[in-house]
C-alpha cells in the first residue's frame, strides 16, 4: 500500500473502527468466551502465549493498514484474554495509533458475563461507554447489591476498567469492606477472586493478593500474600497526567490501600512492619492543606483499627507549641486505646492539653473537635467542647444555636435524652425570638427544634401519661418529626382510637414527605425520612426500601441511612440482610449508642426460638 493510501487509511480510522465493531458484534459468544472466529468454527480455544498477544499489540501500530486490522479484530475476539496487554497500549504506550486501537478495544471489553445477577448486568452494561463519574456511581451501588451480587463484576472492573484511576477506586471499595471478623467476608473474597482472575493490572494485583492475605491457611502463605501487596500497592504513579476529573477521583486510593496494608500487616501479627506503614501513612499527610488536620484522622484510624502505637511517631509533632488541639486530642484517643499502665493518665493529660488549647482558639475548630471526639468515641471529651462553646461568651448566636442541634442530637445518642432536651430549652429561654431567626438563618426550623426538645422528654419520662403528653405537643409543635410519629403510634396504652389515630398521621406524613421527594427528586434526607417511617410503623414497605436504596446511591455509606435500610429489611422479614445492612453502619458510626442498640436487637430476632 501506498504511503498516501496509508495516510488516508489511518485518518478514516473511526469508520473502520465501526466496521471492527460490527464484526466484534457478530462473533457473539465467540468474544465473552475469548475465541477467535477460526478456533470457534473449529471448536477449538486459541492457544495463544502472552508473548504472541504483546506482537498482536505491537502490529496495532504497523505501517500496513491491512496488518493493523487484523490485530485489531484478533486482539477484539480475544476479548479478556487480552484485557491486561490492550489496557497496558492504551495507558502508557507513545505510538498514537496503537494508543488509540487500544483504547477502542478497552471499551469493548465485555463486562457482563453469563451468571451476572439481573441487577449487577444491568449495572454493567455499557459500562465502559459512560463517563468516568457515572462509572465511579456504578461501582458504589455495584457494592451495595443484596447477597453482594455486585461483587464479582465489581472485582471484573478492577481487571477490566479501561483507566488505571478506575481500576484502582473499584479495588479500593471492595478491600475497604474488610473486616477481621466479618462473617461475610470469606463469601466476598471467592467472589472477588472469580472477577479480578489472574490480571497483572497493579490494583488488581493488590485485590487478589490482600483477599489471599485474609483468607491465608498458614503464615507463610500470608507472607507470600503480604509481600504481593506491597509490590503491587505503588503509590498511583501511573496516574500521573490524567484528567481533572480522574485525578479527583482516586485521591484517596493510595491511602485507602496504606490502611489495608498496615492493618492486614498487624492483623498477621508483623507490627514493626505495620508501624513502618503507618509511619508513611501519616508522613502522606504532609502534602495536605491542613497536615495537623490529615494526621488526626489517619491516627485515629490507626488507633481504632489496631495500631495504636503509631502515637509513638508523632512524639516530635506533639512537641511543638504550634501543633493543632485536634491533633493533640487524636492522640489522646490513641493513648487511651493502647492497653498499657500509663496509656489513661496519659491520654488525660494530652486531652487536657487540648482542650486548654481549643478555649484560646477559634469558636470552629472547637465545634469541629466535637463532632469528631464524638465520632471517635471521646464522649466525655467531645461533652466537654460541645459545652464549652455553649459557655463561651465570645460565641456567637450563630455558633451557640448550630452547637446546640448537634450537642442535642448526640446526647440523645447516647441515650441522655433529659440532657438533650435541656440544652436546647435553655437556648431558646435565654434568646426567645433571636434564636428562632437565627435557627432559620441555620436553615433549621424552630418548629422542628423545639419539636425535638418534647420528644426528648418524653424519651426521658417515667411515667406514661406524661410521655403521652409530651409526644402530642411534639407532634402539634412539628406535624412531620417522623421520631415522633413513631413513638407514638408504639405507645403501648394505645386505646384502639388512639392507634388508629397515631396510624392516621403516619399515613398523612408519609404523604407529604412523598409530595417533598416528588419535588426535590435528588434529595436524599426526604427519601431516607419516608423509610424510616414506614419501616418503623406501617405503609409502602416496597417504596420504603426503594426510597432508602436511592438514599444511599446519594450519600454513599451514611450510616444512619444504612440503619434506615437495616429496618426496611427488618420490617420485611430479612433479618439476615438487616444484620449485615447494620453492621456496616456499625462499621462507620462504631460509637453510637442507637446504632449498636439497633444492631443487638436485630441479633435477638435472628436467635430467637420459633414460638407456635
Amino acid at each position: 500500500m501506498s504511503g498516501a493510501a496509508n495516510k488516508r487509511n489511518r485518518g478514516g480510522r473511526f469508520a473502520t473502527f465501526a466496521i471492527v465493531a460490527t464484526l466484534v458484534a457478530m462473533l457473539g459468544l465467540c468474544l465473552a468466551a475469548g475465541q477467535t472466529p477460526a478456533a470457534a468454527a473449529a471448536g477449538e480455544k486459541p492457544a495463544l502465549s502472552d508473548e504472541q498477544i504483546a506482537a498482536l499489540v505491537v502490529q496495532l501500530g504497523d505501517p500496513d493498514y491491512a496488518v493493523r486490522e487484523a490485530a485489531t479484530l484478533e486482539l477484539a475476539s480475544l476479548g479478556a484474554r487480552a484485557a491486561d496487554a490492550v489496557l497496558t497500549a492504551a495507558e502508557v504506550t507513545g505510538d498514537v495509533e496503537v494508543s488509540l486501537r487500544a483504547r477502542w478495544l478497552a471499551e469493548s471489553l465485555p463486562m457482563v458475563v453469563e451468571g451476572d445477577a439481573a441487577a449487577a448486568a444491568a449495572l454493567v452494561d455499557g459500562f465502559s461507554r459512560r463517563g468516568f463519574g457515572e462509572r465511579l456511581k456504578i461501582m458504589h451501588r455495584l457494592l451495595r447489591l443484596e447477597d453482594d451480587a455486585g461483587i464479582e463484576p465489581l472485582a471484573r472492573i478492577t481487571r477490566l476498567e479501561r483507566t488505571a484511576a478506575g481500576s484502582r477506586i473499584a479495588a479500593a471499595l471492595v478491600v475497604r469492606e474488610w473486616s477481621p471478623d466479618d462473617p461475610a467476608w470469606p463469601g466476598i473474597a471467592a467472589r472477588v477472586l472469580v472477577g479480578v482472575g489472574q490480571s497483572r493490572r497493579p490494583a488488581a494485583r493488590f485485590l487478589r493478593a490482600f483477599v489471599n492475605a485474609s483468607t491465608a491457611e498458614s503464615p507463610a502463605q500470608a507472607s507470600a500474600a503480604i509481600e504481593e501487596m506491597v509490590a503491587a500497592a505503588g503509590k498511583g504513579d501511573e496516574l500521573i497526567g490524567l484528567p481533572q476529573e480522574e485525578l479527583l477521583g482516586i485521591t484517596r486510593t493510595d491511602q485507602i490501600f496504606s490502611r489495608c496494608l498496615a492493618q492486614m500487616l498487624s492483623h498477621q501479627g508483623r507490627q514493626d512492619e505495620a508501624l513502618a506503614e503507618a509511619a508513611r501513612l501519616l508522613a502522606s499527610a504532609d502534602d495536605e492543606a491542613d497536615p495537623d488536620a490529615q494526621k488526626a484522622l489517619e491516627l485515629q484510624w490507626l488507633a481504632s483499627h489496631g495500631i495504636p502505637q503509631a502515637v509513638d511517631l508523632i512524639a516530635d509533632r506533639l512537641a511543638d507549641p504550634d501543633v493543632s488541639p485536634l491533633l493533640v486530642y487524636a492522640a489522646a484517643a490513641a493513648w487511651q486505646a493502647r492497653n498499657e499502665p500509663k496509656a489513661i493518665a496519659q491520654a488525660s493529660t494530652l486531652a487536657l492539653v487540648a482542650s486548654r488549647r481549643l478555649a484560646d482558639g477559634s469558636m470552629v475548630e472547637r465545634l469541629q473537635a466535637a463532632i469528631l471526639l464524638a465520632r471517635w468515641g471521646g464522649i466525655s471529651w467531645a461533652v466537654q467542647e460541645y459545652q464549652g462553646v455553649l459557655n463561651d461568651p465570645n460565641a456567637t448566636l450563630a455558633q451557640r444555636a448550630l452547637a446546640t442541634t448537634l450537642f442535642a442530637e448526640f446526647l440523645h445518642d447516647q441515650a441522655r435524652d433529659a440532657e438533650a432536651a435541656e440544652v436546647i430549652h435553655k437556648i431558646f429561654a435565654a434568646n426567645g425570638d433571636a434564636v428562632e431567626q437565627t435557627l432559620m438563618q441555620l436553615e433549621r426550623d424552630p418548629r422542628a427544634i423545639r419539636s425535638r426538645m418534647l420528644f426528648f422528654r418524653a424519651k426521658a419520662a417515667v411515667e406514661a401519661g406524661e410521655r403521652r403528653q409530651l409526644l402530642e405537643e411534639s407532634v402539634r409543635a412539628y406535624p412531620k418529626d417522623v421520631d415522633t410519629l413513631i413513638a407514638l403510634y408504639k405507645l403501648p396504652d394505645n386505646t384502639p382510637a388512639q392507634q388508629a389515630e397515631a396510624a392516621a398521621r403516619v399515613v398523612r406524613a408519609a404523604e407529604r414527605i412523598d409530595e417533598e421527594i416528588r419535588a426535590l427528586p435528588d434529595e436524599p434526607g426526604s427519601k431516607n425520612e419516608y423509610a424510616w417511617l414506614v419501616s418503623n410503623t406501617e405503609g409502602d414497605l416496597a417504596k420504603a426500601t426503594r426510597y432508602s436504596r436511592q438514599s444511599l446511591e446519594a450519600s454513599f455509606d451514611n450510616a444512619s441511612y444504612l440503619d434506615t435500610l437495616a429496618h426496611c429489611q427488618a420490617a420485611a422479614g430479612d433479618i439476615t440482610h438487616a444484620i449485615r445492612t447494620q453492621r456496616l453502619a456499625l462499621r462507620h458510626e462504631p460509637h453510637s449508642l442507637l446504632v449498636r442498640q439497633n444492631y443487638q436487637r436485630f441479633i435477638s430476632l435472628e436467635t430467637k426460638p420459633n414460638t407456635p
